[in-house]
């Protein structure tokens, strides 16, 4: 039962790197997002297409870090049921030993996956 419980921390984890990686990119395209409204691109030094340019690339490390925490939230679902299915095989008499070693596995890879997005 120590397993999903490590995993779930390690998710946890991933989770905490991923909202720290989504407020950097927020505020940082907060920054951008006021020099194009106060049109200050004379005294920082950039042009509107490199600011535009800037803009897309964070709304689209907003959406990458979005899906991640997504993915890692469903990753601590799963490890929770996983946890839970441990219990209901013992229950069942040993019966269900299958479902905790699927819950994990798909755990496993919805772990795999935020992390690739991130």
């Amino acid at each position: 039962m120590i397993t999903p419980a490590l995993l779930l921390l390690g998710s946890a984890s991933l989770v905490a790197s991923a909202l720290v990686r989504m407020a950097r990119v927020v505020d940082r395209a907060r920054v951008l997002a006021t020099i194009a409204h106060e049109q200050t691109f004379d005294r920082t030094g950039v042009t509107e297409p490199q600011l535009r340019a800037w803009l897309q690339s964070h709304a689209k490390r907003a959406c990458y870090a979005e899906r991640s925490i997504t993915v890692l939230y469903a990753a601590i679902v799963v490890f929770i049921a996983t946890c839970l299915s441990i219990g209901l095989d013992r229950f069942a008499g040993d019966s269900l030993s299958w479902l905790p070693v699927a819950l994990a596995v798909a755990g496993i890879l919805l772990l795999l996956t935020g992390g690739a997005y991130m």
